[in-house]
């Protein structure tokens, strides 16, 4: 398994390695305030060619997969915030006729912590 993970967020304290804070929050008359983060990962997984097809059924489960995403988060203020994700994978094997097909997903996320 290999992987990747990198993450960029503006507007947040200094010295804030958790999740975003922001300084101020967000004011929607100006636009100003809140807090933003970005995140892009890489994600992979390759079997062993030793695994198939004693421990594994080519036709039925992949042998190697790749992935990517990118995430964003906006903290209006520390309680709420709102996410917005998107993640790829693409296959190698897994199906009778070749490769499994790939899979998109969009996911989001509306939180108000207390």
């Amino acid at each position: 398994m290999n992987g990747a993970h990198l993450v960029g967020v503006m507007g947040r304290q200094r010295g804030e390695r958790q999740r975003p804070k922001p300084r101020r929050p967000f004011d929607p008359k100006t636009g100003k305030g809140g807090a933003l983060e970005l995140s892009l990962r890489y994600q992979g997984l390759d079997m062993d060619d030793d695994a198939f097809p004693v421990f594994a059924d080519p036709t039925r489960s992949v042998s190697r997969a790749r992935g990517f995403g990118v995430a964003t988060l906006i903290a209006f203020n520390r309680r709420v915030r709102f996410a917005l994700n998107y993640h790829r994978t693409d296959y190698v094997g897994g199906a009778l006729d070749g490769d499994r097909e790939a899979e998109n997903v969009v996911l989001s996320r509306f939180q108000v912590a207390f």
